[in-house]
């Protein structure tokens, strides 16, 4: 059975978002599906989304949530609502992401059946990869996601029905690691996530840092490796806090996370975070926030 356009809606996590990139973001998904929803993380600038965003556009639903109680919850929320309007499939964005215009077309070619769970299509974030990069890479039209970790909330299609039957992710993770857990629980419960590598999301992953060495690197070696490394990806303490908490809180609940959530693979990731964030974060604050991250993983149950 295929799945057509009638069966998808759209959900938007915002919190303070940018508003001409969110009209931007919104310009490119609203075509392709038959409803976007808002789902507001208590933005302060909510007078200005409802004023000047939500006019620009039909087929579109506001949803305030009054406060930030995290992306997780948010999304538990619009695939609720989702499920409840009666749609099969859920588009999840972020406020700053932007759609390929192929997007959903190529998605409805994927044969549709009761054990896919999600489908994403090829990241392209802070700038790793170029879209002329991207169009060079042979890769097949379609693959089988195995790890966790090689798919992000943003720009997956989800199955609304696999997602309510799962229990949808932990509340209590807030950010990081939610779409982690997700994949998890989908492929520990025998169900599937493919990729469209046909299709594209540009994506913005924290404040993006160029680091020179590794960027240089790259350029005289094309070694993989260095390409992952060139760009940073610079959050807040708290997010470091989060990342750390929420890695060990998959590792110990979900024997099928990966290497990427390892304590092994998170030590070198922080030691890269302490080598080449900006020099105008505090070492101390960093290794706080990671130690208190580390220390108070038990929350809630899987």
């Amino acid at each position: 059975m295929k799945i057509t356009t009638k069966d998808i809606c759209a959900g938007i996590v915002l919190y303070q978002p940018d508003i001409k990139l969110l009209i931007k973001n919104i310009k490119k998904i609203i075509p392709q599906v038959n409803e976007v929803f808002l789902y507001d993380n208590g933005s302060s600038n909510r007078k200005e989304i409802t004023t000047t965003v939500l006019p620009l556009f039909k087929n579109i639903k506001y949803v305030n949530g009054y406060k930030n109680l995290g992306i997780a919850h948010a999304l538990n929320k619009i695939n609720e609502l989702a499920y409840n309007r009666g749609y099969k499939w859920c588009l999840t964005l972020d406020q700053d992401s932007i759609c390929s215009p192929n997007l959903i077309k190529n998605y409805l070619r994927v044969d549709d059946n009761s054990k896919l769970a999600i489908i994403c299509p090829f990241i392209l974030n802070n700038n790793k990869y170029s879209l002329e990069e991207y169009k060079k890479i042979n890769l097949p039209n379609i693959s089988y996601i195995r790890n966790p970790m090689d798919c992000i909330t943003s720009g997956c299609l989800v199955n609304t029905s696999i997602y309510k039957e799962i229990n949808g992710v932990n509340e209590d993770l807030f950010i990081d690691f939610v779409d982690t857990e997700l994949n998890c629980k989908v492929l520990k419960n025998g169900f599937s996530i493919i990729r469209c590598n046909n299709t594209y999301l540009t994506q913005k992953m924290g404040r993006g840092h160029q680091i020179k060495i590794f960027n240089f690197l790259f350029q005289k070696t094309h070694i993989e490796l260095f390409r992952k490394l060139r760009v940073i990806a610079v959050y807040p303490y708290k997010r470091l806090y989060f990342m750390s908490r929420n890695s060990r809180y998959i590792r110990k609940n979900y024997k099928n996370s990966g290497f990427r959530t390892s304590t092994l693979f998170m030590f070198l990731y922080f030691v890269y975070c302490l080598m080449c964030y900006p020099k105008n974060y505090s070492r101390g604050k960093m290794l706080t926030a990671i130690y208190k991250g580390y220390k108070s993983f038990k929350i809630g149950e899987n």
